[in-house]
């Protein structure tokens, strides 16, 4: 996954910078990011799997900020992102970052995806709860990558609501419902029968749908945007 990820970098660096008619980046700027992704990737996937706080994409993710200070010192032009892109990415005021490993190519993702599978297989009997499940309510494929990223390098598995594959509400530990999808309100119910651990999450402006939520059941109700601030703070500890 290392060699996948920095391969991967320059080139999605260079795609995502022509296709948003950046201006060009200087060659140092680029051999600096790669430098510091390769050395903090290395030092990654050194660490012990209950050690490690980062994914990798998240390292991908920060070797942006060095080229958005060069683009910044070009006077090239902030680009316009939605609040939730924000919200999670404050400081990638460009769109540099990659929401999901997909962005960087079939090998890279096919590379991240085994990572989180070996880090959800080592850290298994060391996951507190019932199971090692984490349910995530969502149609939007953009909070799904975001859960998954997130997920995944805590070492638990995502199960998404009504993909039969998933499992059950019973071997959930906790679950994320999007009050905007359409199956919230039952959601929430099924996993409150089965005493699991509910997040529910919507619009800031939507006080009503998060009153309900709690009616419902909900342990905790709360702005998207804060949820996507730090997932990891809603998920469970590895004791």
């Amino acid at each position: 996954m290392h060699a996948a990820f920095v391969g991967a970098f320059r080139p999605y660096l260079n795609a995502i910078v022509e296709d948003r008619a950046l201006p060009l980046l200087p060659a140092g700027a680029i051999s600096e990011a790669e430098e510091w992704l390769n050395a903090e990737l290395a030092g990654l996937l050194e660490t012990p799997y209950p050690q490690q706080r980062r994914s990798p994409l998240e390292i991908v993710q920060a070797a942006m900020a060095g080229i958005t200070l060069a683009l910044t010192a070009a006077g090239a032009s902030q680009v316009l992102r939605d609040p939730v892109t924000v919200a999670a990415l404050p400081g990638d005021v460009f769109g540099l970052a990659p929401a999901s490993s997909a962005a960087l190519g079939e090998e890279a993702f096919e590379a991240h995806l085994a990572w989180g599978i070996d880090k959800a297989k080592a850290l298994a009997p060391l996951v507190s709860g019932r199971g090692r499940g984490v349910g995530v309510v969502s149609g939007d494929l953009m909070d799904l990558s975001r859960f998954e990223d997130a997920i995944n390098g805590a070492g638990l598995q995502m199960q998404v609501w009504g993909k039969a594959e998933t499992g059950s509400a019973t071997s959930s530990v906790v679950a994320f419902v999007d009050l905007e999808h359409p199956d919230a309100d039952a959601a929430i119910a099924a996993f409150g029968r089965e005493q699991v651990k509910v997040i529910a999450y919507g619009p800031h402006v939507d006080e009503d749908a998060m009153a309900r939520a709690a009616l419902l059941g909900a342990d905790t109700a709360l702005p998207r945007s804060r949820l996507f601030r730090s997932i990891a703070e809603y998920l469970p500890q590895i004791v």
